[in-house]
C-alpha cells in the first residue's frame, strides 16, 4: 500500500505547524480563521503542517480532523496555491489507527503524513526499541502516503530516537524526513550526513528531509545540513523565519562573511521569538495571532488546555515587541 509519489513534492524550507482556532465559549472549530490562516502563510512561503501539536490533533475526531485538512486544501486551491503541499498528523496510540488515520487523511487532501512516537504506553515499552520500530515499520509498509517521524520526547512521554534508530528507519523507502523537536543537532547532523551522501542517494529515488522542529537554531542547522525547520512560531512571524531562511541558505553556500553576520543578526531576533512562543504555548501562540496579526484568528484552545492567563499575555507583549516591529517592516 506504500507510495511515495505525490503531484505536489516536499521540499527544502520552514514550514509551520498550524494553530487550530477553536471560537470562545462553544470550542467549535472556526473554520474561517483556519482558512485564513493557511492562505496568509502560504502567501509568504511558509509551508503548511496541519494536526500536528500546535494543532490540537488530539482534541480533535476522525471528522474534524479530515474537515481541517479537506478545507484547507480547498482553500489552497482556491487562492492559486494548487501545488503546495499539506503534511498532516496522523499519528496516535496504535500503528493499526494510525494507517487508518493516513488513509483518511490522504482522501481528505494530505500530501504527507507526520507520525510521532505513541507514547502512552511509554512506561511498558519506551525503552523497548524493536517494539518501537516495529511500529514504525508497519505504519511504513501499509501508509498510502509517505511518512515523516516526529520525534518529539515531550509530547511521547519522553521516548526519544537517538541517530542510529532514525538512520535505520531512513532506508524504509516510505519514510522521507524527520522532524526533530528535541533540539538534537548532532543528532540531526548525523541523519543528515547519512541521507545526503552518494550512496543513500542511489538506494532511494525521492530526498530525506532532515526537520528541526524549533528556529532558534535554524542557522547552526542548516550549516549542519538540516533542511529547513518545521516551527510553532512561524504562526506569528512567517516572514522573519522565511527571511532568516534564505540568509542561513546564503551563508552557507557563499562562505562570506558578511552574509554569515547578517544571517546572525536575524537568528538572534529569531531565537529570543522562538523563546517566548515556546514558553507561552498553545495558548499564548493563539493570544499572540490575536493580538498581533488579526483579532478572532488564533482562538482558544480546547480543554483542558488552559485559557491564557495575565501572566502568559505579559510574557508575550513585551518579549515580541522587537519581533513584530521586524515582521511587519517585511
Amino acid at each position: 500500500m506504500a507510495n511515495t509519489s505525490t503531484a505536489r513534492p516536499f521540499t527544502n524550507g520552514v514550514y509551520c505547524p498550524l494553530i487550530t482556532p477553536f471560537k470562545p465559549e462553544t470550542e467549535e472549530l472556526d473554520y474561517e480563521a483556519l482558512t485564513t490562516q493557511v492562505v496568509r502563510l502560504a502567501k509568504v512561503h511558509m509551508g503548511i503542517v496541519l494536526l500536528g501539536t500546535n494543532g490540537e490533533a488530539n482534541h480533535l475526531s476522525d471528522e474534524e480532523r479530515s474537515k481541517v485538512i479537506s478545507i484547507s486544501r480547498d482553500a489552497l486551491d482556491k487562492n492559486g496555491f494548487t501545488n503546495i503541499p499539506l503534511l498532516v498528523g496522523t499519528g496516535t496510540g496504535s500503528a493499526k489507527e494510525t494507517i487508518k488515520l493516513t488513509t483518511q487523511a490522504k482522501a481528505a487532501g494530505a500530501d504527507y503524513a507526520i507520525v510521532i512516537s505513541p507514547g502512552y504506553f511509554s512506561f511498558a515499552m519506551g525503552r523497548d526499541k524493536a517494539a518501537l520500530k516495529r511500529f514504525f515499520i508497519d505504519v511504513l509498509d501499509k501508509s498510502p502516503l509517505p511518512v515523516m517521524i516526529y520525534n518529539f520526547p515531550g509530547a511521547a512521554s519522553g521516548i526519544d530516537f537517538d541517530s542510529d534508530f532514525l538512520i535505520d528507519l531512513s532506508e524504509h523507502q516510505n519514510c522521507f524526513g524527520a522532524k526533530l523537536t528535541c533540539a538534537g543537532i548532532g543528532k540531526g547532523h548525523r541523519l543528515s550526513a547519512h541521507t545526503q551522501s552518494e550512496a543513500y542517494k542511489k538506494r532511494h529515488p525521492t530526498p530525506f528531509f532532515v526537520m528541526p522542529g524549533f528556529s532558534d537554531y535554524l542557522l547552526p542547522a542548516v550549516v549542519s545540513r538540516a533542511s529547513g525547520c518545521i516551527t510553532g512560531t512561524g504562526n506569528i512571524i512567517p516572514k522573519t523565519i522565511v527571511k532568516l531562511y534564505e540568509a542561513s541558505v546564503k551563508a552557507v553556500s557563499s562562505g562570506s562573511k558578511e552574509d554569515l553576520d547578517k544571517a546572525l543578526e536575524l537568528q538572534d531576533i529569531v531565537s529570543d521569538a522562538d523563546w517566548v512562543i515556546i514558553k507561552a504555548g498553545i495558548g499564548g501562540t493563539k493570544y499572540a495571532l490575536d493580538k498581533f496579526v488579526q483579532p478572532g484568528l488564533g482562538g482558544v484552545p480546547r480543554a483542558p488546555l488552559p485559557l491564557v492567563g495575565e501572566e502568559i499575555k505579559a510574557l508575550v507583549d513585551n518579549g515580541m515587541k522587537r519581533v513584530i516591529e521586524f515582521e511587519n517592516s517585511l
